[in-house]
């Protein structure tokens, strides 16, 4: 709700604080007081298209600040989340105007662009008119309004949540067919991987076992060698055992040496002997299967070669195949995976078009309802011949959404066999007033907290003001309500008076005043009878505000 407008050097409004209450606000001056003006310069604060030719003249700048009481506003307060601005009980909007034509804005202090101005402009207040394409003029809102007034919150909620299922169910159909695509791509490769690796079967630290017996095979080869050489020395021809037998057979043929020397002599032998069979045993042990060593020799090759191929360490490639296996598996499950997503698809866009449908069918039930309810309310309202209709037009799949299938349009025609069109082309801004009072009182319309109606009993009187003074009360019942009125009824009607006048002769300044129950009653007597007050003008403004209680 808005709390307070204070205005500097805004054209004709040179200082200007301007409180405003709960309930029906209304405007009354004399044409060129400068009303308009001051709606202009609360635009201006909520983000409406500056102009450097709004600066008073002879002033270097011009402001405006308004206060709103958004307490119990959960749009604002998730907008001030949004942009992560300290949320307060109070919003204080302030805007200032350069005479070079730049500006600057604020909220809560806090320095903030054009842009978010008007955000918060939009959820703060509505302004209704011609000139106005937001709220009801703008036919985007239109589903969601015939969607309160049918009380469609379930049905809506289910439609959303079945197109976001539906949308879900495409997403992962599309993704499977990205992958049946990278995978038609890659079978080949992927089989003859598998097909390759699965008949070399390589197994882990294979590698380094096979390098060690090539090693060892290295190693042996040498040790034969030597082990030969040595039992040649040891057993061949003139070997240091026939020697040894020699020498003994001699020693036996004579007494000169000690028989112990003989005995010596025999446990050489014995020793030569025992080493001659150790050395024969290491033999056997050091000598491998070359067939076997061969065989090891061509699987490291093999393993290595395959490694080359693929581009990986030797110990890589059992990882490697069975990484290829599952990806190989995958393809096999791919097609099944692709029919289940594909039937979930179906599945989903049924539910949906089936949720969309139902609400679709609520929609046009309400809306019958609705069309008569505002016709039925434009009566009073010298609207008598203006009918209004609910038009639903199907969309383009591309364009469906999670409101449904169907854009909803609200059309008007003024006069009888004029075609219907859209809420914009209504004759004239007062009428366009009128149809859109009567469609908020009917549709109880939430949104922002403020509806202001610029002049909207333009061509009216008697009755029919009255029955426009009516409506807006009843409406601001519900929401703070500013009206710039010429209409004594209106004014009769209202919970708070400001008075716009003029002052001062070379530097002509609106003023703006409060107006107590004596004074509105004078300022509805004007109203009623023009620049000068009759008596029976006080008297009927004195009736109207009887009748007003």
């Amino acid at each position: 709700m808005l709390t307070h407008l204070a205005i500097r050097n805004l054209l004709l409004l040179k200082s200007c604080d301007i409180p405003f209450a709960r309930g029906l606000n209304v405007l009354t001056g004399e044409t060129g007081a400068g009303k308009s003006i001051l709606l202009d310069a609360l635009g201006l604060v909520l983000g409406e298209r500056s102009d450097a030719g709004l600066v008073r003249a002879g002033e270097t700048s011009a402001s405006v600040t308004a206060e709103f009481d958004v307490a119990s506003n959960k749009v604002v307060a998730t907008l001030m989340a949004e942009l992560e601005l300290h949320p307060e009980d109070v919003l204080v909007v302030r805007r200032s105007l350069a005479a070079d034509g730049k500006s600057r804005a604020f909220i809560n202090d806090a320095p903030v662009s054009a842009g978010t101005l008007k955000r918060f402009g939009e959820v703060l207040v509505a302004r209704h008119g011609q000139h106005d394409s937001r709220g009801l003029m703008d036919s985007k809102t239109h589903r969601d309004v015939l969607d309160g007034f049918a009380n469609n919150g379930a049905c809506a909620k289910k439609t959303a949540a079945a197109y976001t299922a539906w949308k879900q169910a495409q997403t992962a159909v599309e993704a499977l067919a990205a992958r049946a695509e990278q995978a038609a791509r890659d079978e080949a490769w992927l089989r003859q991987t598998v097909e390759e690796l699965g008949a070399l079967a390589p197994e882990a630290g294979e590698e380094e076992a096979l390098t060690e017996k090539r090693k060892k095979a290295a190693d042996a080869k040498q040790s034969l060698g030597a082990l030969r050489a040595a039992l040649d020395l040891l057993t061949e021809e003139n070997g240091a055992a026939l020697q040894l037998r020699q020498v003994a057979k001699l020693l036996a043929k004579t007494s000169a040496v000690d028989a112990s020397a003989t005995a010596h002599l025999e446990a050489a032998e014995a020793a030569v002997e025992e080493v001659s069979v150790a050395i024969e045993q290491a033999l056997r042990a050091a000598e491998m299967d070359p067939h076997e060593i061969e065989a090891a020799e061509d699987r490291l090759h093999a393993l290595r070669a395959a490694a080359r191929k693929y581009n990986v360490a030797v110990a890589l490639l059992p990882d490697m195949l069975a990484d290829t296996r599952v990806k190989v598996n995958t393809l096999i499950n791919l097609e099944r995976e692709t029919k289940q997503a594909a039937a979930a698809l179906a599945s989903a866009e049924k539910d949906y078009r089936a949720s969309a449908t139902a609400l679709h069918d609520s929609r046009a039930k309400a809306a019958e309802s609705l069309s008569k309810t505002i016709v039925k309310e434009l009566k009073p309202l010298k609207m008598g011949t203006t009918q209004l209709r609910v038009v639903q037009t199907e969309l383009p799949q591309q364009s469906w959404g999670a409101g449904g299938m169907h854009q909803v349009t609200f059309e008007v025609a003024t006069n009888a066999g004029m075609p219907f069109g859209s809420l914009s082309k209504v004759a004239s801004g007062g009428e366009l007033s009128r149809l859109l009072l009567a469609m908020k009182v009917v549709l109880h319309e939430g949104g922002a907290t403020t509806s202001i109606f610029d002049e909207i009993d333009t061509g009216t009187g008697g009755a029919v003001a009255e029955a426009i003074g009516v409506r807006l009360r009843t409406l601001a019942e519900n929401t703070q309500v500013i009206v710039v009125t010429h209409a004594p009824q209106v004014a009769a009607l209202a919970s708070h008076h400001l008075f716009i006048s003029k002052a001062g002769t070379k530097a002509v300044t609106t003023q703006v005043e409060v107006l107590n129950k004596a004074a509105r009653k004078e300022e509805l007597a004007r109203m009623l009878s023009g620049a000068t007050i009759s008596d029976e003008a006080r008297k009927a403004a004195g009736k109207l505000l009887q009748e007003a209680v």
